[in-house]
């Protein structure tokens, strides 16, 4: 994969797991496997930071200017925050078209 390509594959990878993630966990409740409870909801979103900074760590070019790479962290950030808000709204409509309201 070329490394321009590596970044914007990422977070959309990121983005289309969420949607993956709710399906799956309500999947589980839904078969008494997993319950839906606050801690299990919390460790989905936990691993879902933790993977936006492992993308941030190893995507975003490094570089040694203190303004530039707070310039990237704030593009990054606002870019992964529509991309979580538009994730959102899939997995809303995801839900509701799997299950019904």
């Amino acid at each position: 994969m070329r490394a321009e390509w590596r970044l914007p594959l990422n977070m959309l990878v990121w983005a289309l797991a969420m949607p993956l993630l709710s399906v799956g966990l309500r999947f589980l409740d839904q078969h008494r496997i997993l319950a839906m409870s606050g801690s299990v909801v919390a460790a989905g979103a936990l691993a879902l930071v933790l993977w936006a900074a492992l993308i941030y760590v190893r995507c975003v070019p490094a570089t040694p200017q203190l303004s530039r790479r707070i310039g990237y962290f704030v593009v990054f950030f606002a870019a992964m925050l529509a991309l979580g808000a538009g994730a959102l709204g899939l997995t809303f409509w995801a839900i509701v078209a799997i299950y019904g309201l």
